[in-house]
């Protein structure tokens, strides 16, 4: 039971990955410019992030799940209307409401996802979940625009997206259902951690088991930063990559499977991190993971090969992969700061996505060139990698 709900932010995901794919790709065949196409993501992540730093003040492990379910209405009713009024300018408020019911599932979600370990407060714990949370979201983020490419493929312009968005109100109503029954579980969970008995086994297990995680040094400021100009390229990566591939001339599959490269191999690459101890405070690691995301840059920048795009997108996963664990991790890493530490986790997704795409359609556009952003970002992970192993060097020896 604990491997179905793990998946829930996997479909969630996927969700999201079938309504940004469809909006993107259907201002990009409209003739809208990069800026425009941009705008899809920015319009969603402004109010996410504000949602994420409101929940981040009232979110608990009690409360969690009823803003859970609540979000899922929100988000059921954004996806009728993307369905029912599908003109151009009325994408953005779709995208809005999107925005609030996916922040209401994410941030909360995180602030549960360690009860579903028999013993949460384990060393190892926070690893496994972690590992296990990112490959979840991030094959979910990969999944969703390669299903929504072949789906659209498969059938005509004009009914293809629309069966997309039905699929997402019928996983909508699935993860519902979920959420109700972790409800119930999480409720049943926090009744008997009420009682004496179960506060003091409780206890026990925290001073057993957490002897090893006391003396490590709280690093979620670094990971901020670190993930922070990791979102930033992400984001761009995300807007510009069909803006591009459009005027390539690649096909709507091409640029579903360059898009679900980048993520396929961030989900299995931060899967196999899952019984990792002491890397995540080595300044190494995270530093080899930024050289094949700069590289992935490049390629992006410099080349107009579909071949070479997916294997820079491949490249550019092994970055994201790195960075989004290492981002997990330190956020969970203190079970008392936890809480808000994933709420903050949430405003950087959110607010990288609104100024990252933004700001690369400007650069694209006002420069006449759209391998400028990509040029951007890369100077932008040169930045990070070289603050990021000046600030662990200390903790090279843990």
């Amino acid at each position: 039971m604990r491997i179905i709900f793990y998946l829930l932010p996997c479909v969630m995901n996927i969700i999201m990955g079938l309504f940004f794919f469809i909006t993107m790709r259907r201002l990009a065949i409209s003739g809208a410019d990069s800026f425009a196409i941009a705008g899809t993501m920015a319009v969603w992540a402004f109010i996410y992030a504000i949602v994420s730093a409101l929940l981040g003040i009232v979110q608990r492990k009690h409360n969690a799940t009823k803003f859970i379910l609540a979000g899922e209405g929100i988000l059921a009713l954004s996806m009728l209307g993307f369905l029912l009024f599908p003109g151009m300018n009325a994408q953005y408020l779709w995208l809005f409401g999107s925005g609030i019911g996916t922040a209401m599932f994410f941030a909360p979600f995180q602030v549960i996802v360690k009860m579903l370990d028999r013993n949460e407060n384990a060393p190892g714990s926070v690893a496994k979940t972690a590992a296990f949370y990112t490959f979840s979201w991030s094959f979910g983020f990969a999944s969703g625009p390669f299903i929504a490419a072949m789906i659209w493929g498969m059938l005509s312009p004009e009914s293809g997206w629309r069966t997309c968005y039905k699929i997402n109100l019928a996983l909508i109503l699935i993860v519902s259902a979920f959420v109700w029954l972790l409800h119930c579980f999480i409720r049943r969970k926090n009744a008997g951690e009420e009682s004496p008995m179960a506060s003091l086994s409780t206890a026990e297990t925290e001073n057993s088991g957490s002897g090893a995680q006391e003396k490590l040094p709280d690093l979620a400021m670094l990971g901020w930063i670190v993930a922070g100009t990791g979102f930033i390229t992400i984001a761009m990566l995300r807007t510009q990559i069909p803006y591009r591939c459009n005027l390539l001339e690649m096909s709507t599959a091409q640029q579903g499977i360059i898009l679900a490269a980048v993520s396929y191999v961030q989900a299995f690459l931060a899967l196999s991190f899952w019984k990792s101890r002491r890397w995540m405070y080595h300044p190494l690691p995270i530093a080899l993971a930024a050289c094949c995301g700069l590289a992935a840059l490049l390629l992006f920048a410099f080349t107009q090969s579909y071949g070479v795009y997916v294997f820079a997108g491949l490249l550019y996963g092994c970055y994201s992969g790195g960075f989004c664990f290492f981002f997990a991790y330190h956020s969970l890493a203190n079970p008392e700061k936890s809480h808000r530490y994933v709420a903050v986790n949430e405003v950087i997704v959110g607010s990288t996505s609104v100024f990252a795409p933004l700001g690369s359609g400007l650069l694209a556009d006002a420069a006449g060139n759209s391998a400028v952003p990509f040029f951007v970002g890369a100077c932008l992970i040169v930045l990070a990698v070289l603050y990021q192993i000046a600030a662990m060097w200390r903790y090279r020896s843990l």
